[in-house]
C-alpha cells in the first residue's frame, strides 16, 4: 500500500497542474517517513526520476542533460527530511518537514541550474539571478508540499485507523 501511494503521487505529475504544484514533494516525504528504511530514498527518488525523465523528454519534448540530475539530489534530500518524521508523525512536524523539504529542493535544484552554466553566468551574481528567477515558483512549491503532505499523511492515518478498527472488530468475539 505504501509503495502504491508513492507511485500514484508521482504519476499525478502527468495530470495538468500549475507550475511546481504537484504531490511530488509529499511523495518524497511520505516515502522517507513510511517506507522501509532501505527503500525510503531510492524508491521514491527512482519513481520521480523516471517520471521526470518522461515528462522532460516525451511530454515537453525537451533535452535531458546532466544538470537535470541535480533535481534527483534534491528529491533525495526531501526523502531524507522525511526520516525526521519516522519517530513521530504529527500535523506540526509534517508542516515543518514539508516546508523544509520544499526549501531544500528549491536550493539544490536552482544551484544545479546555475551549475549547469547554460542560463546564468558561473559567478555569484549568476547564482543570485538563478534563485531570484525561481522565486515566483517557490510559493507553489511550498503550498503544494504542505497541502499534498497533509493529504497523503492524513489519508494514510485515516486508512490505518479504519483498518485497525475493522481488524479489532473482526477479531473480537460477539
Amino acid at each position: 500500500m505504501l509503495y502504491l501511494i508513492v507511485t500514484l503521487a508521482a504519476l499525478a505529475r502527468f495530470a495538468p497542474h500549475p507550475a511546481d504544484f504537484s504531490p511530488a514533494y509529499a511523495a518524497l516525504l511520505f516515502g522517507g517517513a513510511c517506507l522501509k528504511k532501505r527503500d525510503s530514498i531510492w524508491f521514491p527518488v527512482a519513481v520521480l526520476a523516471v517520471s521526470d525523465f518522461l515528462l522532460t523528454t516525451a511530454v515537453y519534448g525537451m533535452h535531458f542533460g546532466w544538470a537535470d540530475t541535480a533535481d534527483w539530489v534534491g528529491f533525495a534530500a526531501v526523502a531524507v527530511i522525511g526520516w525526521w518524521l519516522r519517530d513521530k508523525i504529527s500535523v506540526k512536524r509534517v508542516v515543518a518537514a514539508s516546508l523544509a523539504g520544499g526549501a531544500a529542493f528549491f536550493i539544490i535544484s536552482n544551484f544545479g541550474v546555475w551549475l549547469g552554466g547554460l542560463l546564468y553566468p558561473r559567478n555569484l551574481a549568476g547564482l543570485g539571478a538563478s534563485f531570484v528567477a525561481a522565486l515566483p515558483f517557490f510559493g507553489s512549491t511550498l503550498v503544494s508540499s504542505v497541502l499534498f503532505s497533509g493529504v497523503l499523511f492524513g489519508a494514510y492515518e485515516f486508512y490505518r485507523r479504519r483498518t485497525r478498527r475493522l481488524g479489532h472488530a473482526a477479531a473480537s468475539p460477539q
